[in-house]
């Protein structure tokens, strides 16, 4: 048994060097190493006790600090080291599909912050530094007339909406997560319980909607314009599962599906149309899917 757990905490230390190696140097595949970086140790969690898994996501970022950076190192320990631990936890203590859903965001949510916090104040990287530094380079730059003030301000309004952006990367990178690590892990043999597909998601209507109503009536200030984006964002995603479930009753082909998510981030045109899709699906059910709703429940 102690041989084998040596030799399986090998195995995901290589898996996970071999991941950090990619995401550093073939940058367009950054967001799926993202994206399946938590697995070795969801697998990890999920056959070892808590000690097994400390040690391995100590090691990893020990290797990381050492061969790359101490952002490196630190990234093992509260980014994919943490939200692998949430992931591998949830699934072995058969927490409801739903919460473990919830709970992964949740540790996203916590890694994006803890990172720009530590990035912020332990190593000076920050929006304003970024800020004067494209100012420096701009200036620098012949004939660009009003690009710097142009620009200037694009990145000041990109600082102020950052949170509801911080919000939205962890709600899109978390659930990617959580489905691919439990289809994974399904995939390996251990046959746990997965939340529904997003083509039956169903986001509470009543909360969504007054929290929409007020943060427009309260946009003056930034946190409210912060949280209608968020809000607006999860009204999509709803409209986005209404289009998902109706193309897959006319075909299973997974690459038409694969076609329409790459259509919707590069269109703008569409995300405001599921918007409104969303907000219509809320009231009319436009899926009819309220006895599945009520059977995931109670599962």
């Amino acid at each position: 048994m102690v041989n084998q757990k040596i030799k399986d905490s090998i195995k995901v230390l290589i898996y996970l060097l071999i991941l950090t190696l990619i995401n550093i140097y073939i940058p367009f595949l950054s967001i799926l190493v993202l994206i399946v970086w938590p697995i070795p140790i969801v697998v990890i969690t999920m056959k070892y006790n808590l000690n097994t898994t400390a040690g391995v996501i100590a090691i990893s970022a020990l290797i990381n600090g050492l061969l790359f950076s101490p952002l490196m190192g630190l990234l093992a320990v509260i980014g994919y080291g943490l939200i692998g631990f949430v992931i591998g936890s949830c699934l072995k203590e058969e927490i409801k599909p739903l919460n473990a859903l919830v709970f992964t965001v949740l540790s996203v949510l916590f890694s994006h912050i803890l990172l720009l916090f530590i990035s912020r104040y332990l190593l000076g990287i920050n929006f304003q530094s970024i800020i004067n530094q494209i100012n420096t380079i701009v200036s620098q730059t012949s004939n660009m007339g009003n690009m710097e003030e142009m620009l200037n301000s694009q990145l000041q309004l990109l600082q102020r909406i950052f949170p509801a952006l911080i919000g939205i990367s962890a709600i899109i990178t978390g659930s990617l997560n959580y489905y691919v690590s439990t289809w994974y892990i399904n995939k390996a043999g251990f046959n746990k319980s997965v939340y529904k597909e997003i083509k039956y998601w169903a986001l509470p209507r009543w909360v969504i909607a007054i929290g929409i109503v007020i943060s427009l009536i309260l946009k003056r200030y930034m946190i409210f314009v912060n949280l209608n984006m968020v809000l607006l964002f999860l009204t999509l995603i709803q409209g986005y599962a209404v289009t998902i479930y109706y193309i897959d009753k006319k075909t299973k082909n997974s690459i038409i599906k694969v076609i329409f998510t790459a259509v919707v981030i590069f269109i703008p045109l569409l995300p405001p149309a599921l918007v409104l899709l969303g907000l219509v699906d809320f009231w009319f059910d436009l899926r009819k899917i309220d006895n599945y709703k009520e059977k995931n429940e109670r599962s």
